[in-house]
């Protein structure tokens, strides 16, 4: 018995194993990376070497912004060090926790000086003192990205919480009766010693400031789920980390903010003379893409539709980029995370994978309406209407997707999920189930069903058919059977007791003789 159960375990654990290491299906369309490799020959690198049959990145995710459609993936889940990508979350909180954030003053403090101390930043030179807008500050952090800025942003905001001007949307009202007496959320404390920074040093603010809590905060309600900030520039932590997918939902989000766009886009910035550098400054973007000339190794990357978004890197993460094109109207973004080579090599990898995954997008995908309002999708069995057994569904919408130029529209799988059946009276338009499309065995959009006309309800054919369902129900049956067992119970016992009667008769008859 015991050989059994061991062998039983062995052979559970076994499968598995097996079924654990079966490769994710794939998200996205086919890309054939030998076909479409960047290389020296094809616009792209020049002085160096780059191998144009498999992607430079461990991670890539590319989304069309047009119809939500996800084109392209290789491991989108996987949690990676996302280094300065880090930004565009510092930009959003920033933009919406910071009032009139165009006009609001802000003061360079000592801590961000003290904080980035020895960290080899990548820094916007803002000095200690120095008074910059919040406007400045956005460009100074995503154009140069400077860790300065990002820090002072940070600083800013936790000053604001922590002086009141800034309350949590979940705080108590301090005029509700209910919540008077009560400390609103308390101030994120730090375990342990608060003189100790943690293993990452000053590149770990969790639990230490309001700030990173709000990036927490905001990337859970954007639905990102393996993501998690510890600090707001992007400097190594175990505790830093993001996906590729989640980090394109956040970068979906950021380019709908005011300025965001302007700003990303823009190749430079010259910053206006302040109280400690009256001269001002400029500065060039990180984002070799949207640069049209060479870098100091004879590098180009540019990609003439490019228009942002925002780099990183360190030695923990690589070379890291978002970006986005725009043209023949189409917009994507394309994450890419991890390359690892062309960090040591100083090559940027990740633009060449990202420039021709742009390409390939253009010139192969196409916006193809797969589903028209009013189009017959399916139809539905009608009980209760007058002469009329079956109703008809439409897509309640139009249905546009990305997809590949060869793609017939015969290749568009379409299941219904609907009721067995509806009863009248049913309006026009109503809602009655949902049309799922499927291509290459991959869901690429839904969308309602709806009634094509109405109907209205006859009330004898509905009473008949309730009666009829009524009288041929289970229960009903079951009910009837049991009320007549009882009758022929009922009977026996009458049958009986006659019987009895009968035969007490008969001996009075006898004994009065």
């Amino acid at each position: 018995m015991k050989f059994i159960r061991l062998l039983t375990a062995v052979v559970l654990a076994a499968l598995t194993a097996a079924m654990t290491a079966l490769p994710a299906a794939a998200e996205g369309f086919t890309f054939n990376w030998d076909l479409g490799g960047d290389d020296i020959y094809n616009g792209g690198l020049i002085g160096a070497e780059t191998n144009s049959d498999r992607p430079h990145c461990k991670s890539l995710f590319m989304l069309n912004i047009d119809t939500d459609t996800v084109v392209y993936t290789l491991n989108p889940d996987d949690p990676l060090p996302m280094a300065s990508m880090t930004k565009i979350m510092t930009y959003i909180v920033a933009y919406e926790n910071i009032p009139n954030i165009e006009n609001t003053e802000i003061t360079v403090p000592q801590a961000v000086e003290d904080d980035l101390e020895g960290t080899g930043s990548s820094l916007a030179d803002v000095q200690v003192g120095e008074k910059l807008t919040g406007l400045q500050l956005l460009h100074l952090l995503m154009i140069p990205s400077g860790n300065d800025a990002a820090v002072t942003l940070m600083k800013h905001v936790d000053s604001l919480y922590e002086s009141g001007q800034l309350t949590p949307p979940d705080a108590p009202d301090p005029e509700d009766p209910a919540g008077a007496g009560e400390d609103p959320t308390p101030a994120p404390q730090a375990e342990g010693d608060p003189e100790d920074n943690g293993e990452d040093g000053v590149t770990d603010y969790t639990g230490k400031s309001y700030f990173v809590q709000l990036m927490n905060e905001k990337a859970e309600e954007l639905g990102c789920r393996n993501t998690h900030f510890a600090n707001p520039h992007g400097l190594h932590s175990e505790n830093h980390y993001s996906s590729a997918r989640d980090m394109g939902r956040i970068t979906q989000y950021a380019m709908k903010l005011p300025y965001f766009m302007d700003i990303v886009k823009r190749d430079g910035y010259e910053k206006e003379p302040t109280n400690m550098d009256p001269e001002g400054s400029g500065f060039a973007n990180t984002n070799r893409m949207i640069l049209p000339y060479e870098d100091d190794y004879g590098n180009a990357y540019w990609y003439s539709y490019a228009n942002g978004i925002k780099t990183g890197s360190h030695d923990q993460a690589g070379y890291c980029l978002a970006a986005s094109a725009t043209t023949f109207g189409y917009t994507y973004i394309v994450i890419a995370m991890g390359n690892m080579e062309g960090y040591e090599k100083g090559v940027h990898e990740e633009m060449l994978d990202c420039r021709t995954l742009f390409r390939w997008a253009f010139t192969s995908l196409g916006k193809k309406t797969i589903a028209s309002q009013g189009d017959i999708m399916s139809s539905v069995k009608l009980e209760y209407a007058y002469q009329k057994d079956e109703l008809l569904l439409a897509a309640s919408d139009n249905v546009s997707v990305m997809l590949p130029d060869s793609v017939e529209q015969s290749s568009i799988v379409v299941t219904v999920d609907k009721p067995e059946s509806v009863q009248a009276p049913i309006r026009k338009g109503e809602v009655i189930g949902t049309a799922t499309l499927s291509y290459a065995n991959e869901v690429i959009a839904t969308v309602p069903v709806v009634a094509t006309e109405s109907v209205a309800r006859s009330d004898l054919i509905a009473g008949w058919e309730q009666g009829r369902k009524l009288l041929s129900s289970p229960w009903f049956i079951a009910i009837m059977a049991a009320i007549g067992a009882l009758v022929v119970v009922y009977l026996i016992l009458v049958i009986f007791y006659r019987r009895k009667q009968k035969q007490l008769k008969r001996v009075k008859k006898f004994r009065d003789m």
